[in-house]
């Protein structure tokens, strides 16, 4: 599991890993879309700019998004309208919107052959009890002058024609092409362990050598640095994808009151569903509803780009326009929106209970297990105590213990075992470890440790 229909239908050339010292301008760490976008718009400047990606480019978020190029994100501008105003639902719209004109027009200009495809993306409810909310987002586009339309399969729907829908690993590794034909370098297995500052640079450890820059760019699905305590301020969810050979649709919709939406891709579809079982996307929620894009500090060279919900086609270009406009000095409409130095309590009060109960399943819950060993199954795993000591115990398919530490590396959080997706997931924050202790996605920089049987 986890190998997406956008892994299965494209490749690219393996790029090369850090194996020296270097000593550059511009770093940017994490190869999914919003750093390559994000190197796209530096490329031209006076800087030399690389990018650091800890395992391949595209690997994660972006090899695994469901793809919509949309302004339309679900009920957010009701939102960001109710825990706000209407002037920043206003903002994050336009900047939306000139994320979707800028991909169309990069895809134009450099001639990239992505399956781009125009359509109309729609959100709806067949619930009478969630029609309310179809409706007050359809007043806030009154407001702001969105013209939209409806479906008239649904009790209520709202939709925005002119979207679109694309194979995001074509495009990027498109786009990653014309970054190095100007220059810019990009490295794989080249994970960052360690920054610190020296003077006005910063000092990344990586593969055992160091990286000395000037501006330095998080561009990580999820923070694996403490700084800013952002792991606080977000959580990650997963979502299940199907790919389907039967065509639907050729517009995309999503159900706002279940976890069920679709959109066509080629002669199938994709579908987006609990019970979806070819490949799981992790994507990250900002408690504030709006992502932080910006400086790290309102006075450094450090920035970071976090938090797209489930829209970071449009949203990655939204961050690599804003950071690039910010290193290069010059204005952004939008820098105050994404500015990463305010919170709102009333908006992170809706995901109160969701945080809580996570950090007590990973701080507390566990301790209490009552499983054992000759409780699991084959092709299951579970934290037991052994000894008096807890441990995570897998079974494989054969039988064959595998035992490990069931604390992550990140905070000490004790992990969970997924059957469906054969994953240790940390409830705190979501990292994701394979059946056998090995890492997949941060934000810990380490695989789980080996224990003796």
């Amino acid at each position: 599991m986890n190998q997406s229909y956008w892994q299965k239908t494209t490749r690219k050339k393996r790029e090369k890993k850090v194996t020296e010292d270097i000593l550059t301008d511009i770093v940017i760490i994490g190869g999914g879309l919003s750093g390559v976008a994000l190197a796209y718009y530096l490329k031209d400047s006076q800087y030399r700019v690389i990018v650091v990606e800890k395992d391949e480019i595209g690997a994660h978020t972006s090899g695994h998004t469901t793809a919509k190029i949309t302004t339309l994100h679900s009920l957010l501008y009701q939102e960001i309208t109710n825990h706000y105003d209407i002037h920043q639902a206003y903002l994050y719209y336009q900047s939306n919107q000139k994320a979707l004109e800028d991909i169309q027009y990069i895809i134009k200009k450099e001639n990239i052959d992505c399956d781009f495809q125009k359509n109309t993306s729609y959100i709806y409810t067949d619930d009478p009890q969630y029609v309310k909310d179809i409706n007050e987002q359809k007043h806030i586009f009154h407001q702001l002058r969105v013209p939209f339309v409806e479906a008239r399969n649904h009790l209520a729907s709202l939709g925005l024609e002119n979207q679109a829908i694309f194979h995001p690993l074509k495009y990027l590794f498109a786009l990653m092409k014309v970054c190095q034909e100007s220059g810019v370098e990009f490295y794989e297995h080249s994970q960052v362990t360690h920054i610190e500052r020296k003077d006005n640079s910063f000092l990344l450890k990586v593969n055992n050598h160091t990286i000395e820059c000037q501006y330095l760019i998080h561009a990580t699905r999820y923070p694996f640095i403490y700084k800013g305590m952002y792991f606080m301020k977000m959580f990650q969810q997963r979502e299940f994808v199907d790919y389907k050979d039967i065509p639907d649709s050729q517009d995309s919709y999503l159900c706002i009151d279940t976890p069920i939406s679709q959109r066509p891709v080629g002669n199938g579809m994709l579908k987006i569903d609990r019970e979806a079982k070819d490949w799981y996307a992790q994507d990250t929620i900002p408690l504030r509803g709006i992502p932080y894009i910006g400086k790290l500090n309102k006075y450094d060279n450090e920035f970071v780009i976090y938090g797209f919900q489930k829209w970071g086609m449009t949203l990655s270009h939204v961050a690599g326009r804003l950071i690039a406009d910010l290193i290069l000095e010059q204005d952004n409409p939008y820098e105050e929106l994404y500015s990463c130095h305010y919170f709102s309590m009333s908006s992170a009060k809706q995901y109160t209970q969701h945080m809580v109960k996570n950090i007590k399943r990973g701080y507390w819950d566990q301790r209490f297990t009552t499983k054992t060993i000759d409780d699991l199954d084959k092709k299951e795993g579970a934290v037991v105590k052994v000894n008096g000591h807890l441990k995570a115990i897998y079974k494989d398919i054969n039988g064959e213990i595998h035992t490990m530490s069931p604390y992550c590396p990140h905070l000490k959080c004790l992990i969970t075992f997924d059957k469906k997706s054969q994953t240790w997931l940390c409830p705190c924050h979501q990292s994701v470890y394979d059946a056998y202790g090995k890492l997949l996605q941060g934000p810990s920089l380490y695989s789980l440790e080996k224990k003796d049987n």
